[in-house]
């Protein structure tokens, strides 16, 4: 078994033997008729120890020994183990258990180039009519000497753009290296289909491919032990009008105008159900949420040890009142509930932030100071460079939380759990502090306001829009700001306006009145009323 922190570093997910067979199957499905099986040249650009092209090959043995008569089938395995395979990996002891000839294999890095061309068109000049791949997964977070390389690299710099993922580029390569009609099928999580960083990658595939089938495994965990989604992909290079078949169990099929919607062209994996044209009218709303509102995340301390009190440790401190001043109400994304977020403070924030506090008199402060102290070398190891903070570290002031951010967390808000089963938006007109993984929605330009996106973001439609456009990580969605700002916000009617706001300060009053009966009633009148507005 793969080391997790290995599979985390390098992206890196070996493949499940009956996903391989399952993926091998649906692509020699979609070829044509016609097609000489003993012909096909097969690449993996992200080979490994062959886990898809070895049962790729036992599958096509398998057809070919139909075809080919006078041949036995351990025979024709073994033609195509030493002429239609091929494989790149940066692991020379992973490819030497592929049982691929050398002259078949690249060693390195898949995404090179040389002189303007692809390292693996040297394996098949004429191109390739299948590849397959499962290729890592690694975001731009963390590995900017990865994608700094990608930047610079004449066949893929126009595609570098902010959020993007490593996976993509496969996709770029297997258009690239496809012949006219080729066929592509890939194992990936899902997020491309609807990440706002993956929108370059969809205008791609748009233009120059054709979806042919599309396999969202939903909450199945295809990868034992690994909590996230999966997708198989089979797409050809070409325009095609063959309808896309969606769906694992009872596929349907979707036209291929149909498999792109919205400003955003979204990508549809799951088969459409009754919400799909619910959804598809939500698609086409005039403003998203990240248009209308400021979207912003909690603080980012460095080192919550330091900055977050209990109560117990506020009381052994023995604050001034001074000192007592500069301490906020602090709360943990599990203190939200819909509508209505825990008020009562169990922890406690030393607001000493930069560049607010640069003029702080230290010494109207000796308990709290002596409390930072403690943590006085971790404090100025902290790698933050945000408006100039990294020089007061340099000069030894470790006091400073972080900078402070734009978000008021004085005013009125929305508070949002940034991973949570369902939408729990939940409405603050108070001091009410947290860490990053809270997100704040605040600033709303009118006509709309704080009660009217509380109704919306806490609906049915809503959570059906998020369930299959935003992420998810096993059965949690995940409320980052992506998928916060891509939410879809309809032209509302002023009195379709004033009857949503009635609705979401009533179920805010029952949530709080813990009134279960009043509540329900009024949250399937809600529901209702977000509806009729697509």
């Amino acid at each position: 078994m793969q080391n997790r922190q290995v599979q985390k570093q390098t992206g890196s997910f070996y493949t499940p033997l009956y996903l391989a067979q399952l993926l091998a199957r649906e692509v020699l499905a979609q070829l044509p008729r016609q097609t000489p099986l003993n012909k096909l040249r097969i690449l993996d650009p992200a080979a490994g120890e062959g886990g898809l092209l070895l049962p790729f090959a036992q599958e096509l043995a398998t057809l070919r020994a139909q075809q080919e008569l006078g041949k036995s089938r351990d025979e024709i395995l073994q033609d195509i183990l030493d002429h239609q395979l091929y494989g790149a990996d940066i692991s020379a002891t992973a490819l030497a258990k592929t049982a691929i000839p050398e002259k078949h294999l690249y060693c390195g890095n898949a995404l090179a180039e040389r002189n303007g061309k692809s390292v693996l068109q040297t394996l098949s000049p004429g191109g390739f009519d299948i590849i397959l791949a499962n290729p890592p997964y690694i975001g731009q977070k963390g590995h900017a000497a990865l994608f700094d390389q990608l930047r610079k690299n004449p066949l893929w710099a126009a595609y570098v753009t902010p959020k993007n993922d490593l996976l993509y580029y496969f996709f770029y390569l297997a258009l690239l290296l496809l012949k006219p009609g080729g066929l592509a099928g890939f194992i990936t999580p899902p997020y491309f289909a609807t990440a706002a960083g993956g929108k370059r990658l969809r205008q791609t595939l748009q233009k120059q491919a054709g979806f042919l089938r599309l396999v969202n495994f939903g909450d199945k965990q295809c990868f034992p032990g690994v909590g996230q989604h999966t997708l198989m992909s089979i797409f050809t290079r070409a325009k095609t009008q063959i309808p896309c078949s969606v769906g694992h169990i009872s596929p349907v099929p979707v036209a291929q105008g149909a498999l792109f919607y919205g400003p955003e062209l979204f990508l549809q994996t799951l088969p459409p159900g009754p919400q799909q044209p619910l959804l598809a009218r939500m698609a086409t709303s005039p403003y998203t949420l990240g248009k209308i509102a400021r979207i912003s995340n909690g603080l980012m301390t460095g080192c919550d040890k330091a900055f977050i009190l209990t109560d117990e440790q506020k009381k052994k401190l023995k604050l001034s009142v001074p000192e007592t001043a500069k301490l906020k109400p602090f709360f943990k994304n599990s203190d939200i509930d819909v509508y209505v977020p825990n008020t009562t403070p169990r922890l406690w924030l030393i607001d000493f932030f930069y560049p607010n506090d640069r003029h702080l008199k230290l010494r109207d402060y000796p308990h709290l100071l002596a409390h930072l102290e403690q943590f006085k070398d971790k404090l100025l190891a902290r790698k933050q460079n945000n408006n100039g903070i990294d020089k007061q570290l340099a000069q030894g002031h470790f006091w400073f939380g972080s900078v402070r951010r734009k978000m008021n967390f004085e005013t009125e808000k929305l508070v949002l759990p940034h991973r949570a089963p369902a939408v729990r938006a939940a409405y603050s007109d108070g001091s009410w502090y947290a860490s990053s993984d809270v997100y704040f929605i605040s600033g709303v330009e009118p006509p709309y306001n704080l009660w009217i996106l509380l109704g919306l973001l806490n609906s049915a439609p809503y959570l059906a829009w998020l369930k299959a456009h935003g992420k998810q990580k096993g059965n949690l969605l995940e409320l980052y700001s992506a998928p916060l700002n891509q939410v879809p916000v309809p032209e509302i009617p002023p009195a379709k306006q004033r009857q949503l706001e009635t609705y979401a300060r009533a179920l805010y009053q029952a949530k709080r009145a813990q009134d279960s009966v009043r509540f329900s009633a009024l949250q399937t009148q809600l529901n209702n009323l977000v509806e009729t507005l697509f």
